[in-house]
């Protein structure tokens, strides 16, 4: 009888909040690095590679990344890495350590019941979106939770907490929107604006101003980083039109229940129309507000990261999922805060109704992330995510004689990575290794005039040329002999195609030309 109640010795290990988080972590760690084993990096992920690999000196990797539109630490870290190794993994491997970061330091210190953060953990953003996509959103995860594990200590630990809020803000668009955000609170209670703040412990006048200093400094910087230069020609705002304004309110649903269309192109699509997702937007946002409007600091937080989304997403860019999940990871880490102001004995709680309504909800958001997770790995494993690694595996196929060009940067721009060596860009005459999203780059030539220039390559090299082109070009009309080899991608969750062809070398009299079609006369 004693052996049956006697506790198991198993379970007793998982009431302890540490081992339960190292437990899971670690499997969280052999999921993400059997995951990436099958994920093939797009163009987005390997392009920071690219710049940190092919810029000569970090003045070098600050010039080519300025139309990037990001701050420079995600690339600053790529950059020191391609000085120690060139292996394509290495970038996979300092995304699994930002993602494992945030993992553990979500299942170690997050406010939430076991169950709620595993869901996150190994739901779709925790997994997929944010973990085997190696991106600069790990990193942001794992300083935004390190800032929340902290935020008791925010004022004894006072030059630390404002150095986590300064690297913060260097992660990306939506880091620099928290840190800011967190900052605003941050001396608004060190300057005693608010009568009761929780752990509050003076700070002298001296520390504060140079507090207020330093995080000033780290989010202008951080702004000026990711300003493009092309964005100071003209207007800021890229989009102006009631379609968006619709689509931005929609987002902030999707970002809760991100569940795709169940296709192999799954990617940044939502299983409910916009009619649809508006109104439970609007009731989403009322909960939110019945939640924090006994916290009127934390409510005014939410509402300024919200409105400086929808303003993003309506006046900027549409953006994608990775963007759009923020609305989620904003109110995760300001329910997580909210639990600090909650032990107050002098802050009235909520009606028990929207505490048992408000988690409800995350179950609920939880259980269908954990769906579109699932999905979105099964697609990975089953379907190619991008084409360009199948495309560098044919071209190295091919005999070493034969040389390689494209058309266009991006879309070849995977190629390269996975290649190991820069390919000539036919529109420039240069070797490109990288893309630049400066619009004055950008040159389109005539599919006769791509394929007279690579003739002339073949010829120059004595050597049959090999083009890359994400266009389906007409090459049964050049005056130039043309052969189509293959077409990658039809079956990719990014919807990329990519096509190639082959040119062989051919003697050019030197009457031969082939020009842009003459201009129509009147």
């Amino acid at each position: 009888m004693n052996s049956l109640n006697k506790p198991n010795k198993f379970m007793i290990l998982f009431q302890r909040d540490s081992s339960f988080a190292l437990f899971f972590t670690l499997l969280y760690a052999l999921l993400l690095a059997w995951a990436m084993g099958f994920h093939e990096l797009w163009f987005d992920e390997t392009e920071p590679w690219l710049l940190g690999l092919y810029s000569n000196s970090y003045a070098d990797l600050l010039q080519n990344k300025r139309f990037e539109g990001h701050p420079n630490l995600w690339y600053s870290i790529l950059f020191v890495i391609t000085k120690f190794t060139h292996n394509l993994k290495a970038l996979q491997i300092t995304q699994a350590v930002f993602a494992i970061t945030f993992v553990y330091l979500f299942l170690r210190f997050a406010p939430f019941s076991k169950a709620l953060r595993l869901m996150f953990c190994f739901g779709y953003y925790g997994l997929f979106e944010y973990g085997i996509i190696s991106r600069l959103y790990a990193i942001e995860l794992a300083t935004v939770f390190l800032v929340c594990a902290l935020y008791p200590k925010r004022f004894s630990h006072w030059y630390l907490y404002i150095l986590l809020l300064g690297i913060l803000a260097q992660t990306n668009l939506f880091g620099f929107f928290m840190a800011g955000v967190l900052g605003l609170l941050l001396f608004s209670e060190a300057f005693r604006i608010w009568r009761q703040s929780p752990h509050w412990v003076p700070v002298s006048a001296v520390h504060k101003t140079i507090g207020l200093l330093i995080w000033a400094a780290c989010c202008l910087y951080s702004f000026l980083s990711m300003v493009r230069p092309n964005e100071t020609q003209g207007s800021l705002f890229s989009f102006f039109h009631p379609y968006y304004f619709y689509q931005a309110i929609a987002r902030i649903w999707q970002a809760f229940a991100p569940v795709p269309n169940f296709i192999t192109e799954f990617w940044n699509t939502s299983f409910l129309r916009i009619s649809v997702e508006i109104p439970l937007s609007a009731l989403l946002v009322i909960l939110l507000y019945a939640v924090f409007h006994r916290i009127s600091r934390l409510l005014i937080a939410l509402l300024l990261l919200f409105s400086a989304m929808l303003f993003l997403f309506f006046l900027k860019m549409e953006g994608s999922m990775r963007h759009h999940g923020h609305f989620f990871t904003f109110t995760i880490v300001l329910l997580w805060l909210r639990t600090f102001y909650e032990q107050s004995p002098k802050q009235k709680r909520n009606p028990g109704w929207i505490n048992i309504t408000l988690f409800a909800s995350l179950y609920i958001f939880g259980f269908l992330q954990i769906v579109a997770g699932m999905y979105a790995l099964y697609t990975d494993w089953e379907s190619p995510f991008y084409t360009g690694k199948e495309v560098a595996q044919y071209l190295k196929s091919l005999p070493t004689s034969y040389k390689f060009a494209t058309d266009e940067g991006v879309i070849s721009s995977n190629v390269i990575a996975y290649l190991g060596y820069p390919l000539v860009n036919l529109t420039t005459g240069n070797l490109k290794s990288f893309y630049t999203l400066d619009s004055s780059e950008n040159h389109y030539l005539h599919p006769n005039l791509l394929f007279d220039r690579a003739s002339k390559l073949a010829h120059e090299k004595n050597s049959p040329v090999v083009l890359i082109s994400r266009s389906d070009l007409p090459y049964q009309l050049s005056p130039i002999p043309v052969e189509f080899l293959r077409c990658f991608g039809r079956n990719s969750i990014t919807g990329f195609t990519i096509f190639t062809y082959k040119i062989n070398p051919l003697p050019i009299s030197k009457k031969y030309m082939v020009a842009e079609h003459p201009a129509i006369g009147k």
